[in-house]
């Protein structure tokens, strides 16, 4: 057995831009993307027993759907640019001992996020994107703002109103305690506060109320380390 969290928009609401589930399913063994896919039916099956969610959307390159594989972030472009969201994050990520690397956006996405210098370079200390400098902190962050932007500029966007909740399987969090060390991120959970924000904003607005959002926290990396 495994548990993996669904990430699901509170739209009727106006409480936080998402609310996380965890829900306990049969993970099926093995590297192929073919036993991926079962773990996700499972996931997707328990998900409806156990918390009433009959719509969801698995965002990963190993999702069953043409929808969730393109808004995996290292499909979907950047605002429709030659470059992926993940490329773009990565690009924009500063060290204590280097970065931003900005010949990363010329990568691909694997290449960009497997990267030596983002190991070598030491504490992350933030990012720096469009001569802007970003802190790390909680959702809504960087990520969510570069992913919120590249759904505003995907075409089919609007489908994504057909979900109730969003998972992506490789996302390494199984508790809805966070844990040092373990990865932060999740296109899933980007994909739940759009819809949030979607809901509530009209989209010329989003991205303004979004950064508004995020202008709110503060939290030092040495203090956070979400990476």
């Amino acid at each position: 057995m495994a548990t993996r969290i669904v990430f699901l928009p509170n739209i009727n609401s106006d409480s936080e831009l998402f609310s996380e589930k965890l829900v306990t399913f049969e993970w099926i063994p093995g590297v192929a993307i073919s036993q991926a896919k079962k773990s996700i039916r499972n996931l997707h099956e328990a998900a409806l027993q156990q918390i009433g969610s009959a719509r969801i959307l698995e965002i990963s390159t190993r999702s069953e759907e043409i929808l969730g594989i393109s808004l995996s972030a290292f499909n979907l472009p950047f605002e429709g640019k030659n470059y992926s969201v993940e490329s773009t994050y990565q690009a924009s990520k500063v060290f204590e001992k280097g970065g931003p690397y900005l010949d990363l956006l010329k990568s691909n996405s694997v290449d960009a996020k497997t990267d030596s210098r983002l190991k070598s370079s030491g504490l992350l200390l933030g990012f720096r994107f469009e001569g802007e400098a970003f802190p790390v902190t909680k959702a809504p962050n960087f990520y969510d703002y570069l992913y919120i932007r590249s759904l505003l500029a995907f075409p089919n966007r609007h489908s994504l109103i057909e979900y109730d909740g969003f998972t992506d399987i490789v996302f390494s969090q199984t508790s809805l305690i966070y844990k040092k060390g373990k990865a932060y991120n999740c296109q899933a959970r980007s994909a739940a506060i759009f819809l949030t924000l979607n809901s509530r904003y009209k989209e010329e607005n989003m991205i303004d109320k979004l950064r508004e959002l995020m202008g709110k926290q503060s939290m030092d990396a040495s203090q956070l380390d979400l990476f």
